[in-house]
C-alpha cells in the first residue's frame, strides 16, 4: 500500500510544470524593484519621481519555489546610490537567499547655477533656478530651495549648468580681519563694550578673535548679525 502511494505521489509531482515548481524571475524582480522603489523615496524630496528597474536574472537560475512571498532587504552597510542590490530571501523551506542588482531613478528639482557667478560675491535669485536631476546619481549635499543659495558666497569658480551642494557655499563674511568691531562682553548681572580689531575674517554666527585695542588683550566670541562680537554668557 505504501508503494502504490509513493508512486500516486511521484506521478503527481511529475505532471507539476516546471515553471510552478521553480521561483518566478518575474516575482523576483518585481519584489526587488518594490524594495528599491521604497528605499529611493525614503531618502529623496517630497516632490521626487523614483523609478527602479532591476537587473536581468541568469536564465540558468532555478531556485525553488517559495510558498509564501519572499522577503527583501537591504545589505547592511549599503549607501545610498543609483546602483543598489536588494536582498530577497524564502523564509520557509527551501529557504533560499539571492542578491539582485537595481539601477535607482530619483529625479527631483535641485538648485542649478543658471548664470557665471564670481567666486565670493553673494549668490543672487537672477543666477539661481531649479532644474529637475536624478538626484541619486548626484554626489554630494544638493539643495532643494533655492533661499539655501540666495546670498551665500561660492568658495569656488562654478560653471553654468551645474548643481549647486552645500559644500560649494559659504556665508559671507560681515567681519574682515584688520576691522574695527565693538566687543559686547556679560557675565552675571554686569555688560561692558569696547572696541576691538578684528584677527580674522568672520560671518554672523562664527567664531572669531579679537584684539581689545584698550588692553590690548585677545579675546574670542561670536559675530551677531550687527557685526558685532559677544564674549561671556
Amino acid at each position: 500500500m505504501k508503494f502504490i502511494v509513493l508512486i500516486i505521489m511521484l506521478l503527481a509531482s511529475a505532471t507539476v510544470p516546471a515553471a510552478d515548481r521553480h521561483e518566478s524571475h518575474d516575482r523576483i524582480r518585481m519584489l526587488a524593484e518594490r524594495h528599491a522603489v521604497a528605499l529611493g523615496r525614503s531618502q529623496a524630496p517630497a516632490n521626487a519621481d523614483v523609478r527602479a528597474e532591476s537587473s536581468r536574472l541568469d536564465p540558468r537560475l532555478r531556485l525553488a519555489r517559495c510558498q509564501v512571498e519572499p522577503e527583501t532587504f537591504s545589505p547592511p552597510g549599503q549607501r545610498p546610490g543609483a546602483n543598489v542590490n536588494v536582498g530577497l530571501r524564502c523564509p520557509t523551506l527551501p529557504a533560499w537567499s539571492l542578491y539582485v542588482p537595481v539601477r535607482l531613478e530619483v529625479t527631483a528639482d535641485v538648485v542649478v547655477l543658471g548664470a557665471p557667478a564670481s567666486r565670493g560675491e553673494p549668490l543672487t535669485a537672477i543666477q539661481l533656478r531649479l532644474e529637475r536631476r536624478d538626484v541619486a546619481r548626484l554626489a554630494g549635499d544638493w539643495i532643494t530651495e533655492l533661499e539655501q543659495a540666495e546670498g551665500m558666497m561660492l568658495r569656488r569658480v562654478v560653471q553654468p549648468g551645474s548643481v549647486i551642494t552645500q559644500t560649494m557655499l559659504e556665508r559671507p563674511s560681515i567681519v574682515r580681519r584688520g576691522d574695527r568691531v565693538r566687543i559686547q562682553s556679560s557675565g552675571g548681572a554686569f555688560a561692558v563694550s569696547s572696541e576691538g580689531e578684528a584677527l580674522s575674517d568672520a560671518a554672523a554666527g562664527d567664531r572669531v578673535r579679537v584684539r581689545n585695542l584698550h588692553s590690548r588683550s585677545v579675546v574670542e566670541g561670536v559675530v551677531d548679525e550687527h557685526g558685532r562680537v559677544r564674549t561671556g554668557s
